[in-house]
């Protein structure tokens, strides 16, 4: 295994999926994770809400989702 795929293999067993809150809008708080779940013209439309990550919007999870270097989005989209 080369070096790459260790650390890429380190970093993804590092992050644990969060037990999502589901908060509504108006539960939403500023150090919570902003990730949107469902769709956004129903009721059940909610937030992650779980604990996000200082500065950034959302959890560490989601933030793994949503900050993908480009050279990796690049490799999943092919």
């Amino acid at each position: 295994m080369t070096a790459q795929k260790l650390e890429q293999t380190r970093r993804q067993e590092e992050v644990v999926v969060p037990l999502s809150k589901q908060v509504t809008i108006m539960e939403l708080r500023e150090a919570m994770c902003r990730w949107p779940l469902g769709d956004s013209s129903t009721a059940e439309f909610r937030y992650c809400g779980a604990q996000a990550i200082m500065g950034l919007p959302y959890c560490p999870y989601h933030a793994q989702v949503a900050y993908q270097p480009a050279a990796e989005r690049k490799r999943l989209r092919a």
